[in-house]
């Protein structure tokens, strides 16, 4: 018996046959930056962490080279996103169209007051130092989102997926039609959501449902929404992992549009990403809609208005039925 097939061994694989997890390799080389700052002026560690450091950009480039890099949302870059052919283009709110929505009042006034008194109670009572305190804007909103749906004239039944597995295993593989460059992405989404029918007989099913079943049994495309914490970034800086997510939810379903969110719950960006039979891939991302802290400096009509647009254009998002693509509330430039 050979080495490689003794008991106790791993099969060898070739860089070029096996997807190579580039995250890994990421976190370690950002953990060692940590570790060079902390430790920077003592002598004593000064060459071993320079010597560590260059091997493992050797090590890095070396993983780079491989057939099938594999990276999670979180760690990918723009340059991913260049080289497996995304393009990323801009999507303007049409302001005539968006005021005729608004003025059609789909979230009852009692809806938007009930949300503008929980979102007064958080700013009053919770830190927003870290992502627990403005994640508990974003599920005030989801959940009267989804009570509007419910409740409303229309009476859909909305399913809110928390933390949605879209690619697991290997990933899901992104490729570009021209190049032949390959990419695999792993990793969930904070938020997915749909609308259902039958909620008597349906609901415990959607609301367990992988993404798979949740494609299965939604009335409407699934909705992205990606949540983050802004610390010293901007929001948009989280963009590539949102666009991935929508990217690779496009591959898994087979649909060619699908409409996503990226949010740190106070500031909301509207987006959409597009897949032609041509194979041609776009990311259309919006600009931001704001609700923010409620003060006595701010008028209290506009501030709620403030809140009322960012809650009836989440609901749009979730429940419009028409091609994305030929919405008139929005353009795609």
């Amino acid at each position: 018996m050979s080495d490689e097939f003794a008991p106790g061994h791993k099969r060898r694989r070739s860089l070029q046959d096996s997807p190579v997890d580039l995250t890994i390799m990421q976190k370690a080389r950002s953990s060692l930056l940590s570790l060079q700052r902390e430790l920077e002026g003592i002598d004593e560690t000064q060459d071993q962490l320079t010597t560590i450091m260059a091997q493992i950009d050797i090590v890095q480039q070396i993983l780079g080279t491989a057939k099938k890099p594999k990276v999670s949302f979180s760690s990918i870059s723009k340059a991913d996103l260049k080289n497996v052919g995304i393009e990323r283009k801009l999507l303007q709110m049409q302001s005539a169209q968006l005021a005729s929505m608004l003025e059609a009042e789909v979230a009852k006034t009692s809806h938007v007051q009930q949300l503008c008194l929980r979102i007064e109670r958080i700013y009053r009572h919770v830190s927003m130092r870290f992502e627990a305190g403005p994640r508990m804007i974003l599920d005030a909103v989801l959940l009267t989102v989804a009570e509007i749906s419910s409740d409303g004239d229309t009476k859909v039944p909305v399913a809110i997926l928390p933390e949605m597995r879209i690619a697991s295993g290997e990933g899901v593989l992104l490729k570009n039609p021209v190049t032949d460059f390959e990419l695999w992405v792993t990793g969930s989404v904070n938020y997915g959501l749909c609308t259902y029918e039958q909620e008597d007989l349906r609901r415990d099913r959607v609301l367990s449902a992988d993404v798979d079943d949740a494609r299965l049994l939604a009335k409407s495309k699934i909705f992205l929404i990606e949540a983050k914490r802004l610390q010293d970034k901007p929001l948009y800086d989280f963009m590539p992992e949102a666009i991935a997510q929508a990217v690779a939810l496009c591959e898994v379903t087979k649909t060619q549009t699908v409409r996503f969110c990226l949010t740190d719950g106070r500031k909301w960006v509207f987006c959409l990403f597009s897949k032609n039979p041509a194979g041609e891939r776009v990311c259309y991302e919006g600009n931001s809609f704001s609700i923010p802290e409620p003060s006595a400096l701010l008028n209290g009509a506009l501030w709620q208005e403030s809140v009322r647009q960012v809650v009836e254009l989440v609901h749009h998002w979730l429940v419009e039925e028409k091609d994305p693509m030929e919405d008139s509330l929005s353009s795609l430039q």
